[in-house]
């Protein structure tokens, strides 16, 4: 289905109400089922329930509207209105998004939204807007990644010269290396055929997006090693953010936020089901010492630009 729009803006449309004072989309990559799509879905309600008939979402889940880069490059040139992915694909236009990719720099779920919820975490969100043109609105908690690799990981030497999926964002591909493993650089869209032709020797996603995308299917070992955290937001064109009037604006960080508060409830109660279910599948499931990989993630040399960015998430208790 090439457009997903929730039910009740359908019935908007039908109504006869399609001139509503704000008309926009949102693209994102998850498929029409997952938690991501159904986070957008969360927004557009919400957003509906506070502005009514003067709003009109649709909704481009599963790549509709492209590949995630194509999509970043659609919202950067104000050809998209938004998107919803992780801050991190942010990396190449703004230093201060590649915090997403710095291994070990959340202590758990709390500490993460202390951090986004508070003055470091705005202070990221307003240096990309107003530096790189992407206003990202309702940071969410997607999950810490985990390690699905073709041989176990029970310990960290494990890791030594696989050859990992990483997204083409200098931070993930620092703490990769860090970590031990050779980082490879694969579209989002081209991981399950890379994992099932052996281009890669595993991949390092939240169980979320590894249930989502059936990488389980193809490479069985998954180690829980917890070493980043994804940040999911709706980013959105800034130059079109900033023209909508201060109402809009509210209802459009409010609706984010109530999005983004269904996301941690949703991740916190359906880890353990998820593992069940990955397990059941067929995964493998380790779990090593994480204080060994930490050990390993100290070394890594992130961009001079955002160590001061690690180092105020860092200071945050």
């Amino acid at each position: 289905m090439k457009k997903l729009i929730t039910a009740s803006i359908l019935t908007l449309l039908m109504a006869g109400t399609a001139q509503a004072q704000v008309a926009f989309r949102i693209g994102g990559a998850g498929s029409d089922s997952s938690p991501d799509t159904r986070a957008m879905q969360v927004f557009s309600e919400k957003l509906q329930e506070r502005l009514g008939t003067g709003v009109s979402v649709e909704l481009f889940p599963n790549s509709h509207l492209g590949t995630v880069d194509e999509m970043v490059e659609q919202v950067k040139g104000n050809v998209l209105e938004c998107m919803y992915e992780s801050v991190g694909v942010l990396g190449s236009f703004h230093p201060a998004a590649n915090i997403e990719g710095v291994a070990y720099v959340y202590h758990d779920v709390d500490h993460f939204f202390r951090i986004w919820r508070g003055p470091v975490g705005q202070e990221i969100l307003d240096s990309i807007a107003s530096e790189a043109g992407f206003r990202v609105v309702g940071p969410a908690f997607h999950g810490f990644r985990q390690m699905l690799t073709n041989k176990p990981i029970e310990k960290a030497e494990d890791l030594d010269g696989m050859k990992i999926r990483a997204p083409g964002i200098p931070a993930y591909i620092e703490s990769i290396r860090a970590m031990g493993a050779n980082p490879a650089t694969v579209a989002f869209e081209e991981v399950y055929a890379a994992l099932q032709s052996h281009v890669v020797d595993g991949v390092e996603q939240p169980l979320t997006a590894i249930k989502d995308k059936r990488f389980h299917e193809v490479v069985k070992n998954l180690a829980l090693t917890n070493h980043m955290a994804e940040t999911m937001g709706f980013m959105c064109n800034a130059d079109w953010f900033a023209g909508l009037d201060d109402a809009t604006r509210a209802a459009i960080e409010a609706a984010a936020t109530d999005s983004a508060d269904w996301y941690r409830t949703y991740t916190e109660e359906s880890q353990a089901a998820l593992l069940a279910e990955l397990e059941k599948e067929g995964a493998v499931v380790t779990r090593p010492d994480i204080a060994a990989f930490i050990e390993r993630a100290a070394s890594a040399n992130y961009d001079a630009a955002l160590q001061p960015i690690i180092e105020k998430v860092r200071a945050v208790e």
